[in-house]
């Protein structure tokens, strides 16, 4: 049976990809989408989910407007990477879909507690949408599967030296869900830059005259790649849509119970701390102060993931 997810996004364009993913893949039924700004400004986020699901292919789902602004921080978007628009200047018709009228806290709870199942949350933006689920509705955490992030880092950072863009934008948030007492599963920058797609699948995409497997083509083309070592041969890396590739195939990655803090003050704010020492090594002050464990993806089986991608994209021609 696919599982059932609800997706929380600030759709640029790895945001974008995921979606793609998550309406091919036949492992997972999405039940709603909501979205946050971040990538973009939040009426900008919701034209371009809009406008992506329509590509897809995708049903008749609800996609409800969140939060304009993190809870203390200003608002900054990420245009630098995605663009004015969020989508890299892709171009995608206009859609006759439109957005709920429920907020995306009432959407997501209503999909989530109705469900005859327990869903996955998954969050590939900042977690201000996700925080005030957590806080506003509490009973929602006995409906929830688990919850996964795309966020942090056990490493550096990407935004500033030591913080990830989407913990950063809304540390408070992200306090929120890492100490939300769920299953949490962190997707951090630690495999987020390794999951590329080569440059001969992408090309293939780009003259394909599947809509939705075009966009992807042409998604991957804007985004480029980040590590050193692959220009040649790959032309994008995946970002969000790997924290979606690790749901339905969570025997290609390595992951690993760690305690995991946000760090709220200072230069380093916004960082995600993980404790990889062993646990024996400090217990005693962790008896004092325990350390919310969450699985923190760390390594991942690159070519095998990335072949997981393709096929479900592929599928999306049919």
């Amino acid at each position: 049976m696919p599982q059932p997810i609800v997706l929380d996004v600030d759709t640029g364009t790895d945001d974008a990809l995921a979606l793609l993913y998550a309406v091919g893949s036949t492992d997972l039924e999405l039940r709603g989408v909501s979205c946050v700004a971040g990538n973009a400004g939040l009426e900008q986020v919701v034209d371009n989910t809009l406008r992506v699901l329509d590509a897809a292919g995708a049903a008749d789902l609800p996609v409800a407007a969140g939060a304009t602004k993190p809870f203390i921080e200003r608002t900054r978007p990420e245009g630098q990477f995605h663009g004015e628009d969020g989508l890299g200047g892709v171009q995608l018709p206009a859609t006759s879909r439109s957005r709920s009228e429920e907020s995306a806290t009432a959407m997501l709870y209503d999909r989530i507690r109705r469900s005859d199942e327990p869903v996955t949350l998954v969050s590939l933006a900042p977690m201000t949408n996700v925080a005030m689920l957590l806080t506003l509705h509490p009973d929602v955490v006995e409906h929830l599967d688990r919850l996964v992030f795309m966020g942090g880092s056990a490493a550096g950072g990407n935004v500033t030296a030591v913080a990830e863009f989407n913990v950063w934008q809304d540390p408070e948030a992200a306090t929120c869900v890492v100490e939300s007492g769920l299953p949490v599963t962190m997707y951090g920058l630690d495999v987020f830059d390794r999951l590329l797609i080569p440059q001969e699948t992408a090309d293939r995409w780009t003259r394909s005259d599947a809509p939705a497997v075009r966009l992807a083509g042409e998604l991957l083309h804007r985004r480029g790649t980040r590590a050193a070592g692959f220009e040649q041969d790959y032309v994008g890396v995946l970002g969000d849509a790997g924290a979606l590739v690790l749901l339905t195939h969570p025997e290609l990655f390595t992951t690993r119970a760690l305690p995991v803090r946000v760090n709220l003050q200072g230069i380093g704010r916004g960082q995600t701390l993980v404790d990889q020492r062993p646990l024996a090594q400090d217990q005693a002050a962790l008896d004092r102060d325990p350390w919310p464990v969450l699985q923190v993806a760390l390594d991942l089986d690159v070519e095998a993931a990335a072949a997981a991608f393709i096929a479900v994209v592929d599928g999306l021609a049919r």
